[in-house]
């Protein structure tokens, strides 16, 4: 113990100076630079980052009938929102999803694979819907973890969706 006690002023000098240099060097690093945002990419074997849709009621369509409370995917400022009755599928049969988007805006929806190449989502997006009230076929190609990406006017809506792989 007398040894350990007689060798503690140079262990407490030695395990200052090795972190002086850390000091050092973190206050001469110039200011971080603001990241881009990045879309969440699952790597093997993680789970989908998938989009919790919201139990809520869009507002009433003039041209439609009330669509009552559901599980909805809605943006922030609430200007867009997403339905789908039933589960995603992939395949040719595809997905009917009801939009509510700005009135008189041209709908655009996209979409990419995010944990495995792909070939894109289709849309199938008819014409002449004048009011904020859309319906649309979305297919997806594959199963696995997909971004859909829908655009009205200046409005955006973004979601992560599972589609069940089949085999």
């Amino acid at each position: 113990m007398k040894r350990l006690l007689s060798r503690f002023p140079l262990i407490l000098v030695l395990a200052l100076s090795a972190c002086a240099p850390a000091v050092t060097i973190a206050q001469e690093l110039p200011p971080a630079l603001p990241q881009p945002e990045v879309t969440p990419q699952p790597a093997a074997g993680d789970q989908c980052p998938t989009t919790l849709a919201i139990e809520d009621q869009p507002p009433d369509d003039p041209h439609a009938d009330p669509f009552g409370f559901g599980p909805w995917f809605i943006n922030a400022d609430r200007t867009m929102w997403a339905y789908l009755d039933g589960g995603w599928t992939a395949g040719k049969n595809g997905n009917k999803v009801i939009w509510i988007r700005p009135a008189g805006t041209q709908l655009l929806v996209s979409g990419r694979r995010l944990d495995s190449e792909a070939p894109p989502l289709r849309a199938d997006i008819p014409c002449c819907y004048t009011t904020g009230f859309q319906v649309t076929g979305v297919y997806f190609p594959t199963g696995g973890c997909w971004e859909v990406t829908a655009e009205a006017g200046e409005s955006h809506l973004q979601l992560v969706v599972e589609i069940p792989i089949s085999e």
